[in-house]
């Protein structure tokens, strides 16, 4: 029942009546025959292993190691069972009387010959293409040599020649025989074809059914032809075809080396070519790739595009000419100059302007591949972008497309790895880093946003004016006007212009005059109008810091006040969780993590930043608490409040020195304003009582009412024998600080802390000298 529906199968394939359905008919029947195929392949090969296996059990001394057949089987492993069910399936093909049937079926089964030889399957493509000279009609011969060169691919590792006889490719033969047919048919004006003969279909469209599988074919011969089968070929061609569609095949299909070497005489054939079936723009496009993929001789490039573009310029179809300037634009990009580039680049606007009959929105997928291969073939892309030519075809682009392409431009530069002050070329730069900009909305992806983010950042890192630090700032004051949608951006401006800051630090050795002084000013004016529009807190937060390090560095102590009051203000806003609700996907986070260790380095740098004349020396720390209390996840007692003030207690005591441990130069600090002034310690000594007496209620608050929760307990722990580490080595001991000290080693030790911590602390105090520190020892060893 399978041979006979795969018969009716095959015996559709010789019915032409209705050629316009053929292509599509050949498709969905030659599927239903390779799958005929492979079933019976796949039952022969079951039943020898199924065959092997019973005689392996009846036979205890057989030698033979598995009865699975492997992938690559040879036919002496198969048992004579399925070699016998192999021969009546092919006895049953012979039989079939018609020919086109007989031809499809034996090419389906063309596999089960490994069961019978190792070397019958070439001898039998062979002798197939022989017997499709028999189908007279062209249509059904040339479907069938397509088919035949299908098997022989799917067959190719298995082909072996008998002894004696050499490897060919029957696929040459039928493409030989399709040429002859063709020439007789062309001769005869395609008569003798009744759907042509009787005006159903006209002959162009009836050649056009052959080119699939005329193309096929050629593919198979050309895909490791040699230069010996390919001027077989052309020759060939010469004598019976002489056929665009012929031509255009052989371009695209053999190596572009072949093609590429003898590009000139390709070109006289292309010229030479009589029909219109292919218009030879389209022949000169299929050259066009070649050439891009493999440069022809370097004596011939010029003449050869010259001769070529004589052709392609008369071009009047508009979608035409730009399929062919697509590749040949590749072409010139890759082997001449930015001159030869620019005056293409010039017929090219030409031939868009004059277009009246195609709608623009047609050609922008045209114009934008032109553009994306010049981007990418540019040796020097500062010279493209300055082309007279090249930024009038950017504008002819959509706006979609303007942003790929503006892409494409800005990686390219940024992958340059070089900076520039060229105007024309910042210019350039901007604008198309607003387009990629602007392109930016609400409905766009956090990964998009991202990569545009930081595409814009890598230009803006790009631009660079030297000494000319003026126009740096206002290259960045554009910029904050341009790019206002991505807090990456604005963020790096802010970072940019501190770098400005210090770089003219650098080329004043320190000493600033009027006139660097209000260029300062200005870049700090410039940061504090900036930093607001950021929508992320902690960004604001970063900035600020880092603009009044940059302002006390260069002396600019009130600009510096400025920022961290700010600072300091923005504490109590930020929220207990960061929701970032333009990601793909609603993320929150707790901000708590974050907010410590910068509280910690605001904290630090205070340290050196000079006091108030008149609200003191410690306005600033005391703003940073008061600010730190409003702050939501440290309104009650928690771990990371209370590491906060261990973290001040530290500060307090670097306040108490006579020295700081660190300075900036040219800046008085406190240690230097106010010294051993009565009122500083005075003043010293209550902030440092206050803030242990805070520490303290910190520490006990965090196990109060989760008495039975064993990390509160343990968390409470570490933290007091830390309090108990920083008393020791940041202050004098008296009768005060040392019952202190106990106090907190017992609690510790009594929340479960870590025995080698607590061990290490006592070994860190048996180090200290003096009586306080006996008497500590004594009470943390007594039980």
């Amino acid at each position: 029942l399978s041979l006979r529906i795969a018969i009716q199968c095959a015996k559709l394939l010789g019915d032409t009546s209705v050629p316009r359905f053929y292509p599509s008919m050949y498709v969905l029947l030659t599927s239903i025959l390779t799958t005929f195929g492979e079933l019976v392949f796949v039952r022969i090969k079951k039943k020898s292993e199924e065959a092997v296996k019973v005689a392996m059990e009846n036979d205890e001394a057989s030698t033979t190691s598995s009865h699975i057949l492997a992938n690559d089987f040879r036919s002496g492993e198969i048992h004579s069972t399925a070699k016998h069910t192999c021969r009546n399936w092919f006895f049953k093909t012979v039989c079939i009387r018609e020919l086109v049937p007989r031809l499809y079926i034996e090419l389906a089964l063309l596999e089960c010959n490994r069961f019978l030889t190792d070397n019958l399957m070439l001898e039998t493509l062979m002798r197939i293409a022989k017997s499709i000279r028999g189908i007279g009609d062209p249509l059904c011969a040339t479907y069938a040599k397509a088919y035949l060169a299908t098997k022989l691919i799917s067959c190719e590792r298995y082909l072996l020649a008998s002894p004696g006889q050499q490897l060919t490719d029957p696929t040459a033969d039928t493409l030989n025989d399709f040429m002859f047919c063709f020439k007789y048919y062309k001769e005869r004006e395609w008569k003798d074809i009744q759907a042509v003969a009787n005006g159903n279909i006209g002959i162009e469209e009836y050649i056009d059914l052959l080119a699939p599988a005329l193309e096929w074919v050629i593919q198979i011969v050309g895909r490791e032809g040699s230069e010996k089968t390919f001027f077989t070929l052309l020759q060939q061609y010469r004598e019976f075809c002489d056929s665009s569609v012929v031509l255009v095949h052989i371009l695209s299909s053999f190596k572009s080396s072949l093609v590429s070497k003898h590009a000139s005489m390709l070109t006289s054939l292309i010229k030479s070519s009589k029909d219109n079936l292919v218009p030879k723009a389209r022949l000169y496009r299929a050259l066009g790739v070649s050439l891009c993929k493999t440069p022809p001789p370097a004596n011939i490039r010029l003449s050869l595009l010259n001769e070529i573009w004589k052709t392609a310029t008369k071009v009047q179809d508009i979608k035409l000419y730009l399929e062919v300037s697509q590749v040949f634009v590749e072409y010139i990009a890759q082997n001449f100059s930015e001159r030869e580039l620019n005056i293409f680049l010039k017929d090219v606007i030409k031939h868009v302007k004059k277009n009246k009959e195609v709608p623009f929105e047609q050609l922008h997928h045209y114009l934008e591949g032109m553009v994306q291969k010049i981007i990418h073939n540019s040796k020097d892309l500062f010279k493209i972008v300055a082309m007279a030519n090249f930024l009038p075809i950017v504008d002819f682009l959509s706006k979609q497309d303007k942003v790929k392409v503006s892409k494409a431009l800005l990686s390219k530069f940024v992958n340059l790895q070089k900076s520039t002050a060229d105007p024309v070329i910042i210019h350039t730069l901007f604008d198309l880093a607003r387009n990629i900009h602007d392109s930016i909305d609400e409905l766009t992806y956090g990964d998009e946003r991202k990569q545009v983010s930081q595409l814009i950042v890598d230009v803006i890192r790009r631009v660079d004016y030297g000494r000319d630090l003026e126009r740096q700032l206002n290259f960045f004051v554009d910029c904050r006007r341009a790019f206002t949608q991505l807090d990456m951006v604005t963020f790096e401006l802010v970072v940019r212009v501190c770098l400005l800051v210090v770089k003219a630090y650098r080329f004043m050795s320190g000493k600033h005059n009027r006139k660097t002084s209000a260029f300062v000013k200005a870049c700090l004016a410039y940061s504090h109008i900036t930093i607001p529009s950021l929508d992320g807190a902690f960004l604001k937060l970063r900035l600020y810091l880092q603009c009044a390090q940059v302002a006390l560095v260069n002396n600019m102590v009130s600009q510096g006040e400025a920022f961290l009051k700010s600072a300091v203000s923005l504490i109590p806003e930020v929220p207990e969780y960061d929701i970032d609700e333009r990601a793909d996907r609603k993320t929150k986070t707790r901000t708590e993590p974050e907010m410590l260790p910068y509280v910690l380095n605001l904290a630090s740098f205070l340290l050196i930043f000079p006091g108030h004349p008149k609200n003191g020396p410690f306005h600033l720390v005391k703003g940073l608490l008061n600010a730190v209390q409003k702050y939501k996840p440290w309104e009650k007692p928690c771990v990371g409040k209370c590491k906060l003030y261990l973290g001040l207690v530290h500060l307090f005591a670097a306040f108490a020195q006579r020295s700081f441990p660190y300075h900036v130069t040219k800046v008085d600090s406190n240690d230097t304003l106010f010294g051993s002034n009565d009122v500083y310690e005075k003043s010293l000594s209550h902030f440092t009582g206050t803030l242990l007496t805070q520490t303290l209620n910190q520490l006990h608050g965090i196990v109060e009412g989760k008495e039975k929760d064993r990390s509160a307990k343990a968390a409470q722990g570490e933290l007091a024998l830390d309090l108990v580490n920083i008393l020791l080595s940041t202050m004098t001991m008296n009768k005060h600080s040392a019952t202190l000290v106990v106090k907190l080693y017992r609690l510790a030790k009594s929340s479960g802390v870590s025995a080698k911590y607590a061990e290490r602390t006592v070994q860190n105090v048996e180090k200290m000298k003096g009586t306080w520190y006996q008497d500590i020892i004594a009470q943390l060893k007594a039980k």
